[in-house]
């Protein structure tokens, strides 16, 4: 099967004015993800640089050779920056080799096209100068992806790998069989031109997967999140509780509970406010997720109430962590409005011998800190009493 090379760039202009399109309007709907915009830019370059190639013997040389490579250069640079905008990873050398290959690109395609006139040379330096924004790219795309999203990442990053690795074989066979002229430059020429086909519709597709993954994790991640204090939602700590219970008994392991509240909290919010009592909440999550393992989880239970799991710990463990986070949160010297500091009294509960399902844990934990209260408030109870 004979491939037309323009009927092929006139396909590529058709599919990039649809995607760029379609990236625009979702980029509408989604302002604070500035990469779509980067990635809608890369479409409208590649567009305009395929149809100036496919003008080619229409318009002047300088607008259907040196101009149309320059813009698919731009969009795979524009690609590049859009992916790393939404990873988060600019890195410093975009800020730098990326102008530095469109100057070297620009100059060796005016030397061979008007002082040392060479399709070959063209295709070379096009060629192998195109696939360096691509790897780029298709690393950025997969270091450090977190499980729920390597799928979408990874698809997108093929695109530009098969891109670069088609690019290298185009190298390899112009250096062999110089081409006299582009348009009629053979099967591999024209394999080249689906190379961009396919990376346009893997990158476009790819960029609108990402974003979906992206905003269906952050969904997710909300609807277990505590929107005040960043900690685990009682949603999340049912599930969170009930897989390390699994877990414990798998292993034959302790596992124990903290739940805690603030003393008197109900003051502070008379006198001084609800945003002095937010501020307070936020304060005390942050120094108690300071003093956890990165194992521990830490929950909002409601209103000033947190629970907090301790995955193979001990009661004795247990009741270790709890006083030093009871003396940390002592320690913020947060004014109650009322002459006195804010302080918190804690219950501990451990698997298995307080309980061995989730509600009989929460139940003794919620139960020794009631105690604690009654106590005198600002100290830890557990069943083997006072601690």
């Amino acid at each position: 099967m004979q491939l037309d090379i323009r009927t092929l760039i006139f396909n590529l202009l058709l599919f990039a004015l649809v995607f760029a399109i379609g990236i625009f309007l979702l980029q509408r709907s989604q302002p604070r993800l500035h990469a779509l915009r980067w990635w809608s830019a890369a479409i409208v370059a590649a567009g305009a640089g395929f149809l100036l190639l496919a003008l080619r013997d229409s318009i002047p040389d300088f607008l259907s050779i040196i101009v149309a490579n320059d813009l698919l250069l731009v969009a795979l640079c524009f690609f590049h920056e859009g992916v790393a905008r939404f990873r988060r990873q600019a890195g410093a050398y975009a800020r730098w080799l990326f102008p530095l290959l469109l100057v070297v690109l620009t100059l060796l395609l005016l030397y061979c096209t008007y002082s040392a006139p060479s399709v070959a040379a063209r295709i070379l330096a096009v060629t192998l100068i195109n696939a360096i924004p691509a790897i780029l790219a298709a690393r950025l795309l997969v270091r450090e992806i977190p499980r729920s999203l390597r799928s979408s990442h990874y698809f997108t990053a093929a695109g530009f790998a098969q891109f670069a690795a088609v690019s290298v074989v185009r190298a390899i066979h112009t250096l062999i069989y110089p081409p006299a002229e582009l348009m009629a430059a053979g099967p591999v020429q024209a394999m080249t031109f689906l190379s961009i086909f396919f990376l346009l519709v893997v990158t476009s597709f790819g960029c609108v997967w990402m974003v979906s993954a992206y905003l269906a994790e952050e969904l997710e991640q909300l609807a277990r999140t505590d929107p005040l204090t960043g900690a685990m939602n009682r949603l999340a700590l049912d599930e969170t509780l009930a897989r390390e219970l699994a877990r414990a008994r798998r292993g034959k392991q302790p596992l124990s509970l903290l739940m805690f509240d603030l003393d008197r909290f109900k003051t502070l919010n008379d006198r001084l406010g609800h945003q002095a009592g937010d501020a307070a909440l936020k304060r005390v999550t942050a120094v108690t997720l300071q003093q956890l393992r990165a194992t521990d989880q830490l929950a909002r239970y409601g209103g000033e109430e947190f629970v907090v799991i301790l995955p193979d710990a001990d009661k004795a463990h247990a009741i270790d962590t709890a006083q030093r986070l009871r003396k940390r949160v002592e320690a913020l010297n947060i004014d109650r409005g009322d002459g006195m500091i804010l302080t918190a009294s804690y219950g501990v509960s451990t698997f298995p011998e307080d309980g061995e399902d989730q509600d009989t844990l929460v139940g003794r934990a919620d139960a020794t800190m009631y105690a604690a209260k009654q106590a005198g408030r600002n100290c830890v109870m557990a069943d083997t009493g006072p601690a």
